[in-house]
C-alpha cells in the first residue's frame, strides 16, 4: 500500500492551500482507494498563513478590532500559538488595497500594520509574527514607524502625518523618541530578496505609481540605514511587503520563508520520512519557488530519499531550478488551452483530473514500469 503526502500551497486567487490538498487526494483515491494519505497544506507567506499555522500547531484563532480613520473600525484576526507566538496576516491587518492608483495589493498606508503589532505587544507574547505576503506598501512603512517613536519631518521640519502624499515631502527623520517593540518580530515571506534587489523589479516601480515616490521611498530608506549603521537595502527579506520588510529590518526584526516557518510547526520533515511519495502544487512555478512551498517540500523529499512531484497552472522561467532542489516531476493542471476566467471556474476539477493522472504515472513507477 502506498503512502502520499499532499502538501501544497493555495492556488492564487481562487483555492486555498486545504482545498487544494483535498481535490489533490480525491484524485489520487481515483487510482488506488487503497492509498494511505496525508495533508499538510502550506502556505508562502500570504493570506491564509495564520489559520494554518493555528491548525498545524494546534494554536487558538482571536479577533481585534483597529480604528481605521474614515472607515469602520477593522477586525483583524490573529493567532496564539502554544510557544507564546502571536502571528497574523498583514493583509488581514491593512484591508483592501488602496494604492494610489489602485494597483493590485496596494496600500497607501502602512498604520493599520503598525497598531496591530502594538495591540498584540499588550499580550504579551514571546515574539509576533507577520505573514508579509500580498502586500505592497506604498508609503515607505513610514506609516509602521511612526507607532514605534519614528516622527517624519518635512524641509520646515513640520511633522509629518503617514500615507503615501507625506512620503512625497519627506526631508528628515527625528529618531529621538525610537521605542523598538519589546519582543522579537520576524517577517514570513515569500520573497528571498533584498530591497536593493526589488525595486529592480518591474513589478515593483513604485515611482510609475506616483510620481517622485521611488525616490521618496529610497531617501527614507537611506536615513534609517544611517542611524543604525547597517547595510539595511541589502539584508535578505527587506524587498518584502513594499516599505515595509526595511521598516520592520529597522525595528529589529528577523525574516523566514513562510513555508519555512510552516514545516516545524506539525513536522513535516518526519511525516516525509514515512511515506512513499509527496505531491505539492501552487498556481505559478517560477524562480521564486524554491523558497516557497514547493521547494520546501522539494529539499525535504530530496533529503529523505522520498520522490517528490508538483502540480501547477503556469511554469515561468526559472522554474527548472526546482529539479535541483529535489522535484522528481511537474505536471500541468491544464487538460487544454483555457482562459484565465475558465481555469478559475474549474480549476477544483482541474486539480483532481491533474492528481488522478499524476497518480497514475506515480504508481507505474512504483510498480517498476
Amino acid at each position: 500500500m502506498m503512502r502520499i503526502l499532499v502538501a501544497p500551497e493555495r492556488f492564487y486567487p481562487t483555492m486555498k492551500a486545504q482545498a487544494v490538498a483535498q481535490a489533490m487526494m480525491r484524485g489520487l483515491q481515483q487510482v488506488s482507494p487503497q492509498y494511505e494519505m496525508f495533508m499538510y497544506p502550506l502556505a508562502s507567506g500570504g493570506s491564509g498563513t495564520t489559520d494554518l499555522a493555528v491548525r498545524l500547531a494546534k494554536g487558538r484563532i482571536h479577533h481585534e478590532t483597529i480604528p481605521v480613520p474614515n472607515r469602520r473600525p477593522r477586525d483583524v484576526k490573529w493567532g496564539s500559538l502554544p510557544d507564546g507566538t502571536a502571528i497574523f496576516d498583514a493583509k488581514d491587518a491593512l484591508g483592501n488595497p488602496d494604492g494610489p492608483s489602485r494597483l493590485e495589493n496596494t496600500y497607501s498606508d502602512s498604520r493599520p500594520l503598525g497598531l496591530m503589532i502594538q495591540r498584540l505587544l499588550s499580550y504579551k507574547p514571546t515574539r509576533i509574527a507577520i505573514a508579509l505576503g500580498d502586500v505592497l506598501a506604498a508609503d515607505g512603512g513610514m506609516g509602521l514607524l511612526q507607532f514605534f517613536g519614528i516622527s517624519s519631518r518635512n524641509q520646515e521640519g513640520l511633522e509629518l502625518s503617514s500615507g503615501t502624499r507625506d512620503l512625497l515631502h519627506l526631508h528628515q527623520v527625528d529618531f529621538s523618541h525610537l521605542a523598538p517593540p519589546s519582543v522579537p518580530l520576524l517577517g514570513l515571506t515569500d520573497l528571498a530578496v533584498t530591497w536593493n534587489a526589488r525595486v529592480q523589479q518591474a513589478d515593483f516601480r513604485l515611482d510609475l505609481i506616483h510620481g517622485g515616490l521611488m525616490s521618496a521611498a529610497m531617501r527614507l530608506v537611506g536615513l534609517l540605514a544611517e542611524h543604525i549603521r547597517v547595510p539595511l537595502a541589502d539584508m535578505p527579506g527587506t524587498g518584502v511587503g513594499g516599505g515595509l520588510g526595511m521598516a520592520l529590518a529597522f525595528l529589529g526584526a528577523q525574516f523566514q520563508p513562510g513555508a519555512e516557518f510552516l514545516k516545524e510547526l506539525g513536522n513535516l520533515r518526519e511525516l516525509i520520512w514515512n511515506v512513499d511519495w509527496v505531491m505539492t502544487g501552487t498556481s505559478e512555478l517560477d524562480d521564486e519557488s524554491v523558497h516557497q512551498a514547493a521547494g520546501v517540500v522539494a529539499l525535504l523529499a530530496r533529503d529523505a530519499g522520498v520522490p517528490a512531484v508538483a502540480l501547477a497552472v503556469s511554469l515561468k522561467a526559472g522554474h527548472l531550478r526546482l529539479y535541483d532542489a529535489g522535484l522528481s516531476g511537474i505536471s500541468s493542471v491544464l487538460d487544454r488551452p483555457r482562459s484565465e476566467k475558465d481555469v478559475h471556474r474549474a480549476l477544483p476539477a482541474l486539480i483532481e483530473k491533474a492528481a488522478y493522472r499524476t497518480g497514475i504515472w506515480m504508481e507505474s513507477l512504483s510498480d517498476g514500469g
